[in-house]
């Protein structure tokens, strides 16, 4: 799994919300310099998740990655879909190494929330 690297960037629920945004607005969104931290961790994300064709668009020059935002914006919230998923996996899968003796009431209570939504606990 790769690791992230957000505890200093945007985090990927303020991603989310920003391509939220941008997707109700679309061509009609501005761009203030506030966002570039957003859209700086908007690229990284994408080459984290290794996709060639958004980051080819990013690269290529004289095009504003606002404008690579608005044209591949649903492409763009399904990847930080899959951030959060990876990073909800990786807390449950630390919790899922540990004994049951090593855990904590919150991890009891988590672990045992993972069960039920993975229907093998009722």
């Amino acid at each position: 799994m790769p690791q992230h690297q957000y505890s200093e960037k945007p985090s990927l629920e303020e991603i989310r919300a920003f391509l939220n945004k941008v997707s109700e607005s679309n061509e009609s969104t501005e761009y203030s310099e506030s966002q570039e931290p957003l859209v700086k961790a908007i690229i990284e994300l994408t080459r984290q998740k290794r996709r060639k064709a958004i980051i080819e668009d990013f690269e290529t020059p004289y095009i504003h990655p606002l404008i690579t935002i608005q044209k591949w914006i649903d492409e763009l919230k399904l990847i930080a879909d899959e951030g959060l998923t990876d990073l909800a996996y990786g807390e449950r899968h630390t919790l899922f190494k540990k004994k049951i003796t090593d855990m904590n009431g919150y991890d009891v209570t988590q672990f045992i929330s993972y069960l039920k939504e993975d229907g093998l606990l009722k």
